[in-house]
């Protein structure tokens, strides 16, 4: 069966691709997106109280990569429109609800990642 339909949060398929199935690699990644995930999400929180939309785009596009591996289409879409908004600084207002929606998602997130670390 595939661990991956075991979760409802995360996809790992894109992981498994990348890491060629190495259980050693993926562990090393599902790590590092433990560990980046909460401090990129810092950073655009900051960013968005400050009400700095360049650096916000930068950091937004910089998360896209690493939500690629975590395989949640909810973060995915929801990130892709901070950058977007934050880019073009139209509609800034709605930015701070759509971090929420980010954070919300983000608890479930690393459950499950916090879950597949622990199952290699």
């Amino acid at each position: 069966m595939n661990k991956t339909a075991l979760y409802q949060h995360i996809n790992l398929d894109y992981m498994d691709l990348m890491t060629d199935g190495d259980p050693g690699m993926k562990k090393m990644m599902l790590e590092m997106l433990l560990k980046e995930l909460p401090q990129e999400l810092e950073h655009m929180k900051s960013l968005v109280q400050q009400a700095s939309w360049e650096d916000l785009g930068k950091a937004s596009h910089k998360t896209k990569s690493t939500l690629a591996f975590v395989g949640n289409d909810l973060m995915t879409n929801t990130n892709k429109e901070i950058e977007q908004l934050a880019k073009t600084e139209t509609n800034t207002a709605k930015i701070p609800g759509l971090l929420k929606t980010l954070e919300s998602s983000f608890q479930n997130v690393v459950r499950e990642l916090e879950n597949a670390s622990s199952e290699l």
